[in-house]
């Protein structure tokens, strides 16, 4: 989980791997960057002097200098998991183009701004926030797991599944429809992939996986992203943490 510092920074990143959070810790090991994780739960006091919403995950940035988190003004603050994520992958390549970096293969998570590719990138990214995560699988967690705090609304929850179907078929063709790999965007895999990949692990764990596991193309893809080793390592924190809740809870 920590690699040594990476060009002076160190990163905290705040939230479980049950949460959001998952995609943002995969991308921190998919790059190799210095990291803390901390499981602070949604909602707490100390998250919401981060993040007025609440919310997880956060990112906190911080110098060398500061790794144990002594010094109470970070460097830098953010939320919202594919706009870390874009971050990243950006400063990663920052760090590469100026020789300071060799804690990554080369790749690319996310394109060089100004390009084709980034364009497209970005295009995806936001279908996967808006479309597949917002509008649908939210709207389950909202109106179905969450409904006694916010109100049970079956026909909402019917509506939100219908359109992750049809979206889900949209980037599935995207897939198949790119001619130099089988991934969503460019010639590798990248964050784009993550985003996407984290939206189908939770379409699975809620039944809403009935349509697109009979795609063999997509389940062949699936299964190339989550061989990952980046991917297995937060798997398992995940699964810790996961067990860890049921001890507490008696379950």
């Amino acid at each position: 989980m920590t690699s040594p510092l990476s060009h002076g920074r160190r990163f905290q990143l705040l939230g479980g791997a049950a949460f959001r959070s998952f995609r943002c810790l995969w991308m921190l090991e998919e790059l190799g960057l210095a990291y803390d994780h901390l499981l602070v739960m949604p909602q707490s006091r100390k998250l919401k002097g981060l993040n007025p919403l609440g919310k997880v995950p956060v990112l906190i940035e911080r110098s060398e200098s500061d790794s144990n988190g002594s010094n109470d003004k970070p460097l830098f603050v953010m939320y919202e998991s594919a706009a870390i994520n874009t971050y990243l992958g950006d400063l990663v390549n920052r760090m590469q183009e100026s020789n300071n970096y060799n804690g990554h293969n080369g790749e690319r998570l996310v394109p060089l701004a100004g390009t084709h590719e980034r364009g497209l990138f970005d295009q995806t990214v936001s279908c996967i926030i808006t479309e597949l995560d917002s509008q649908s699988l939210w709207i389950h967690r909202k109106h179905d797991a969450m409904g006694n705090i916010f109100g049970h609304i079956p026909k909402a929850v019917e509506h939100a599944k219908s359109h992750f179907n049809t979206v889900n078929a949209v980037l599935a063709q995207q897939i198949r429809d790119n001619a130099i790999s089988n991934y969503l965007v460019g010639s590798h895999f990248t964050a784009a992939d993550i985003l996407y990949i984290h939206c189908l692990d939770w379409s699975r764990s809620i039944g809403w996986d009935d349509q697109w596991k009979k795609d063999e193309q997509l389940c062949e893809y699936v299964k190339n992203c989550t061989d990952r080793p980046a991917y297995r390592q937060v798997a398992e924190m995940r699964a810790e943490e996961m067990k860890a809740i049921k001890a507490k809870s008696g379950l």
